[in-house]
């Protein structure tokens, strides 16, 4: 007979499968704002460069902790990501893709992942490494 897995094991899997369905619907969502008209495009109220900084943010942070991959493969393919976001404005009558915004987009998904690499690396060294001191002999 089979063990179902524990508790946690199986929430974490859920969590892995939340994260990488919400940076790929993220993704989506990204794709469709940038394809329809300029003034259909809900706004926050914020900088322009912020929206969109914001938002290529959290992908990179999703993408980051949802999927393995290594680091520069992932930065690739944001900055490859970013470049197809502003590319498919140019054809556009409603939309104008410019360099900027790839710049920003780009930068927000690097950012993103890297945040992500580098906190998630402190927390497993916290967790695993042993500590920096030997215990005194009087404990």
């Amino acid at each position: 007979m089979e063990r179902s897995p524990p508790r946690e094991e199986r929430n974490i899997r859920l969590l892995g499968q939340f994260v990488r369905f919400s940076a790929i619907g993220l993704a989506l969502t990204l794709v469709i704002l940038t394809i329809v008209p300029a003034a259909e495009r809900p706004e926050t109220g914020l900088q322009h460069d912020v929206e969109h900084f914001g938002a290529f943010l959290l992908l990179g942070l999703l993408f980051a902790f949802g999927f393995r991959a290594k680091a520069r493969s992932m930065l690739l393919g944001s900055i490859a990501f970013a470049a197809f976001i502003e590319g498919a404005q140019i054809q556009l009558q409603t939309r104008h893709a410019r360099l900027e915004d790839f710049l920003v987009d780009a930068a927000g998904l690097c950012v993103g992942i890297l945040i992500t690499r580098l906190v998630s690396r402190s927390y497993l060294r916290l967790v695993f490494e042993r500590p920096l001191s030997k215990p005194s002999p009087l404990v």
